[in-house]
């Protein structure tokens, strides 16, 4: 079994769109951490870097699971296919889930309007 990883001189587009997709995700919670406390500083250049990283991470994220995507298609059509009925009986749950999810995510947003 080594011989075979020895010989693989090929990189794999399927495992390198995987892990940029994790290593990019893995960028934005720091770098969401650090832009949320530099922005309450005042310290316009730490918001600034905190804020180029938080982006570039982020269109490096979206572009990478694009790609996972595309190049996983048949698989998680498959996967989603045969998930399918087992999901409808969740339906109650699934629902409750993305209302207070969504609902939640979009309250603590609202913050940022500044409306009495």
């Amino acid at each position: 079994m080594s011989d075979k990883v020895a010989q693989r001189t090929r990189i794999s587009a399927r495992a390198l769109a995987s892990m940029a997709l994790f290593c990019a995700g893995v960028w934005l919670v720091p770098s969401g951490i650090a832009l949320h406390v530099a922005s309450h500083d005042g310290a316009t250049m730490w918001s600034h870097l905190f804020m180029t990283m938080h982006n570039t991470a982020s269109l490096l994220f979206l572009i990478a699971a694009v790609v996972h995507v595309i190049m996983n298609w048949k698989v998680l059509t498959h996967y989603v296919n045969a998930k399918v009925g087992e999901y409808m009986r969740f339906k109650r749950e699934l629902l409750i889930a993305v209302l207070g999810v969504s609902g939640f995510v979009l309250l603590l947003a609202s913050h940022a309007l500044h409306i009495p």
